[in-house]
């Protein structure tokens, strides 16, 4: 075997360089192999937290009045910033990761974050499964949608995504969409025998 074939250019550097001590010759197999990785690249591992951002009313979005897409309809405007919880919770996962890390014998070579820019969090909306917009909530002035999804200020309008989503955490949201449309979905089909909507 001439080159290893993986990895980034590890046939140019075999046969080249002293490994452990002595020059060895281009390509091997099995614990020579592992040696040359080993000695070429080493190993690295990369932890990253996920949290929950908590629902606040002083974040929300609206209409943007003076711009629209190519379309011409109206974008969003979004009003949202990290709260203290968000920012504790943040520094909690980068000490804990480097006290694991450290723990481990590992050296941390980058990715050390500070109060200065909130432990790295993310600006909002760079992530995924980010959810909400349009809240369910018991009462209209509060949120746009009922339990059922339903907007209050119009019977037949039903939104069976993540927009109702109050809060989430940072597991895939796709069950609990499912589980909210199946909901929606029975919700309808009385409505629509009891010809309410």
């Amino acid at each position: 075997m001439p080159g290893y074939g993986f990895g980034f250019g590890m046939e140019n550097l075999n046969g080249k360089y002293e490994v452990n001590g002595k020059k060895k010759e281009a390509g091997g197999y099995g614990a020579s192999l592992k040696e040359d990785a080993r000695y070429f690249y080493g190993a690295s591992l990369g932890m990253s937290g996920r949290g929950e951002a908590v629902a606040r009313e002083d974040n929300y979005c609206e209409i943007e009045p003076k711009t629209v897409d190519k379309y011409g309809i109206p974008v969003l405007r979004f009003h949202y910033k990290w709260s203290d919880f968000e920012v504790k919770q943040a520094k909690h996962m980068q000490e804990t990761f480097q006290e694991i890390l450290t723990n481990l014998g590992a050296t941390i070579t980058y990715g050390i974050d500070s109060a200065a820019n909130d432990w790295g969090l993310a600006a909002p909306g760079r992530i995924i499964h980010e959810v909400g917009t349009v809240r369910m909530m018991d009462d209209p002035k509060k949120g746009p949608l009922n339990k059922y999804s339903q907007a209050h200020d119009c019977k037949n309008l039903f939104v069976s995504d993540a927009g109702s989503f109050v809060s989430q955490a940072d597991k895939n949201p796709t069950w609990t969409i499912l589980a909210l449309s199946m909901r929606t979905s029975e919700y309808i089909i009385d409505q629509m025998k009891k010809k309410e909507i």
